[in-house]
């Protein structure tokens, strides 16, 4: 079903990952359409034993998401527009500020938003 799709998000990677692409590939109505398969998280492992077919066959490019995966300055050249998003409201940002001393307790704690840690 999800085959014709532009982007994967994998918050799974390892061998999940690696046995979904070929059938995906295959399955893909123009295998020349671009796909980007973006890896996010490694619950399922943190290697992929990715078939080499997969990046012959289709136009597909693996690339990952993560804290050194943005330059610094473009996600500086993005502050003043997240900004605005968040203190106008478009953005919900749910999260408590926590003195780093007090880090036992907030390790433990039970919460549906983020804790950060601040000196």
């Amino acid at each position: 079903r999800a085959a014709d799709v532009d982007v994967v998000l994998d918050y799974v990677w390892g061998e999940p990952a690696a046995g979904a692409m070929i059938p995906m590939l295959t399955a893909r109505a123009d295998r020349s359409a671009p796909l980007t398969w973006i890896q996010i998280g490694s619950m399922g492992g943190p290697t992929a034993p990715v078939p080499s077919v997969a990046l012959r066959s289709a136009r597909m490019r693996i690339v990952g998401s993560g804290i050194g995966a943005v330059p610094a300055r473009d996600f500086i050249a993005e502050l003043p527009e997240l900004a605005a998003a968040v203190t106008g409201g478009a953005i919900t940002v749910r999260a408590e500020a926590v003195p780093l001393a007090e880090i036992s307790r907030a390790w433990t704690a039970e919460t549906d938003g983020r804790i950060v840690l601040v000196p």
